[in-house]
């Protein structure tokens, strides 16, 4: 089961090296990072990852959430979208963060809300 996180500070697993004080978004691997390169991150990098697999401490943009997943489920790294029946999804109505973790219909995942751009 996800882990929701009330702080903002929470610990992921670097999918490849990751230097401190770097943006950094989810990867496709459940609980993992990469560097943020196209505007996706959801925050920086606290400490030094010295290679893939090591722990990497980040501080998040806004805290992560538990959400129930509808329809046929939602993948790591995938975008999430709110939908009528309060549940959340791969697809449909508005896009609203980041599945830290895998779900198929009705799973509990957690999920992170990336930093709103400046238009």
């Amino acid at each position: 089961m996800a882990t929701q996180v009330d702080s903002t500070n929470r610990s992921f697993v670097a999918n490849a090296a990751i230097s401190a004080f770097r943006l950094v978004k989810l990867h496709t691997t459940e609980n993992q990072v990469v560097v943020a390169t196209n505007g996706a991150a959801i925050g920086f990098t606290q400490d030094d990852a010295a290679a893939a697999s090591d722990t990497v401490n980040v501080k998040l943009f806004h805290p992560t959430y538990f959400a129930t997943v509808s329809g046929t489920g939602v993948a790591a790294g995938g975008v999430v979208h709110s939908i009528s029946d309060g549940k959340v999804a791969s697809l449909g109505g508005v896009s609203m963060g980041y599945a830290v973790n895998a779900g198929t219909t009705n799973d509990i995942i957690e999920i992170t809300i990336p930093m709103k751009p400046i238009i």
